[in-house]
């Protein structure tokens, strides 16, 4: 097996009864009274979530009715999960808890996890190039769920970030014109006379948000607290999202089945079975096994067995000895001890929420959007959904955008969920129709939509400005392009002079040490604004940094060789937002470069763009730096 399968796990800061307990608002640490943003769920989604925005200096209160570092890992990284931990600056901490397994989608066909007949899948080698080189994160390396909570809760309470368990939402309430008073609500009246040790003196002018209520689940006592804004992150059955009275009108119940949890300790024939996906079909049962912390964890969807009942009408549980026998059946050794942790019966549904804003309160992950479990999307699309939306707040709480951009989450993200769902169906079909189907075809067709859903959606409206020419025909599935909307191309340059400013990112920078003397350009773009020029495009460089100056904004500058990024003109430039998405591609040298620059991005974080070439009108607090009110 490759990498490391022999560590040992920091405990996360705030997991196990005692910390738990020790967060408790009744046992000496009162709750707020305000927050500029309160996140409703502590799993992977919203604790990355909250991460993301301490980071950017955001206070923020994350609450969860349960602890959620209890129970067995599940879900499973994706690349583009890892790439947005490495921008966060924990790539090293990703590389010392994680582990490494194969290239993504290699599969097992078999008849006994251990033995019998083995049919080994992959995707056709393009593709397994492509997601070799589509990213400075090795494709090979996995967190599992636990491990991405507890990377992001150490570093959200690093970041000065609050965290309770054992605290329930209970109610929200938001005045009717919530959303017409949200923008002016975000840019208080600065004070004439600030001081330092409280930045906003009148804090009441600047909470006019959510009155959320609060309830211990232990002792009952209720609270209130009023939020800037709610993010709920509550998952499937979101209370904030039945509190907000949207709906999933489209959910789609694609299978049925029982999910085992458990620890084995397997032979060493089963090593291969730790860096892949098994799946087994025989008399007994057919179920696949999946490895989820490179050692001994181990998760099992019994997706059918001998004798299994009618379950139109529900699916019942699964006793605790029949999961046994059939685990042992699907391993193929009668007798290996089993410690079983939990069997699940669950329903694997698809589906998306009618809406994903109610005036200040978002919802994000499976809040959001149900996914199967097919694919492994559910959390990775969750985080990208909070990634997405924590930049775009910080930007509107700092004073550098309005409200508006705000109004971009929705769409950004309901287009790039429309693509993992694709898989989520693609598979779940592919998977019940395994027994007489082509293995090889259905793996070809499922990492088309891994990466399509991954690495390769893209955002056709929003926070970016489509090109004043007719576009080009889009780029095949794998020929990366630098065009707005989508993702920037990773690709490993020659140190660069632009390389100063990871020195100044603090603990935002991505990895210092440039790999074999190159830098990637998405660690180059930082977890800021960025500006690329091409290598006859120097005057951009100074016009980008004075727009962003201007604009109270943090952009870095960057000039590369002809060819290093595809879709960059030799005296053209792409700007790039804190998520790595282009937002606007120029395709030769403007006759005045600032005036371009400080104009297209006036326009992205939503200010008034008067006709006068040179008049953007940032609010009057654009520029406010320091602790933000609540802190």
């Amino acid at each position: 097996m490759r990498g490391r399968d022999t560590k040992t796990e920091a405990e996360p800061v705030v997991a196990g009864p005692e910390a738990t307990e020790g967060r408790r608002p009744t046992a000496g640490r009162p709750l707020p009274a305000t927050v500029p943003v309160l996140v409703a769920g502590a799993g992977p989604v919203g604790l990355t979530t909250a991460m993301f925005l301490a980071q950017r200096g955001v206070p923020v209160l994350v609450v969860d009715k349960r602890n959620p570092f209890t129970g067995p890992p599940r879900a499973l990284s994706s690349i583009r999960t890892l790439e947005l931990l490495r921008s966060a600056g924990l790539q090293k901490a990703v590389e010392r808890t994680g582990w490494y397994g194969p290239e993504p989608f290699q599969a097992v066909f078999t008849n006994s996890a251990l033995g019998g007949d083995r049919q080994h899948v992959a995707p056709p080698e393009p593709y397994v190039r492509w997601l070799r080189n589509c990213s400075p994160v090795d494709s090979r390396l996995v967190l599992n769920h636990l491990q991405v909570q507890r990377l992001a809760s150490d570093e959200l309470l690093r970041c000065g970030g609050d965290v309770r368990f054992g605290i329930a939402v209970t109610g929200l309430e938001q005045d009717p014109d919530a959303d017409a008073d949200a923008e002016a609500d975000a840019y208080p009246d600065p004070d004439p006379n600030p001081n330092p040790e409280n930045p906003d003196p009148n804090p009441d002018s600047v909470f006019g948000g959510v009155r959320v209520r609060l309830a211990d689940t232990a002792t009952g006592e209720e609270y209130g607290i009023t939020a800037r804004y709610v993010i709920g992150a509550d998952g499937a059955h979101s209370t904030v999202r039945r509190l907000l009275g949207i709906t999933v009108p489209d959910r789609e119940v694609v299978a049925r089945l029982h999910t085992a949890f458990y620890r084995a300790d397997l032979p060493t024939e089963a090593a291969g079975l730790r860096d892949c996906a098994c799946f087994v079909r025989n008399a007994d049962v057919y179920a696949t096994v999946f490895c989820v912390n490179g050692r001994d964890q181990w998760v099992s969807h019994l997706m059918d067995y001998a004798g299994r009942p009618d379950d139109t009408d529900g699916i019942a549980p699964l006793p605790t000895d029949r999961a046994l026998v059939l685990l042992r059946s699907a391993v193929g050794d009668p007798g290996l001890p089993v410690d079983l942790t939990a069997v699940n019966a669950w329903e694997a549904a698809v589906g998306v929420a009618s809406a994903f804003r109610r005036g200040r309160v978002f919802l994000a992950g499976d809040s959001a959007h149900v996914q199967s479990s097919a694919g492994g999307l559910g959390m990775n699309t969750g985080v990208q959904d909070g990634h997405n939306l924590a930049w775009k707040l910080a930007a509107v709480l700092r004073g550098q955008a309005t409200e508006r951009l705000l109004d971009t989450y929705e769409p950004e993200r309901r287009a790039a969920v429309r693509a993992s769902l694709a898989l989520s169906r693609t598979l779940h079909h592919g998977y019940r129709s395994l027994g007489g189907g082509d293995p090889n075809a259905l793996y070809e067709l499922a990492v088309r939509d891994y990466i399509r859903a991954m690495m390769r959606y893209a955002y056709p409206e929003g926070a970016v400005v489509p090109p004043d020419t007719a576009p080009a025909p889009a780029p095949g599935l794998l020929a990366d392009h630098a065009a707005p909307g989508h993702r920037l191309p990773h690709r490993l340059l020659e140190h660069l002079e632009s390389l100063e400013h990871l020195e100044s990112l603090e603990h935002l920078k991505p990895p210092k040490t440039p790999e074999n003397g190159r830098t990637s350009t998405l660690d180059l773009a930082g977890a800021d604004w960025a500006l690329f020029a091409g290598p006859h495009g120097a005057p951009w460089l100074p016009a980008a940094t004075e727009a962003a100056a201007a604009l109270g904004i943090t952009l870095s500058t960057h000039r590369v060789p002809d060819g290093a990024l595809p879709g960059l003109a030799p005296d053209g430039a792409v700007l790039v937002r804190p998520d790595h998405f282009v937002a606007w591609r120029a395709d030769r040298l403007a006759t005045d470069p600032g005036t371009a620059v400080k104009r297209t991005l006036a326009a992205l974080l939503g200010h008034e763009v008067s006709r006068t070439p040179t008049d953007v009108r940032p609010r009057q607090d654009a520029t406010r730096s320091g602790p933000l009110p609540g802190t």
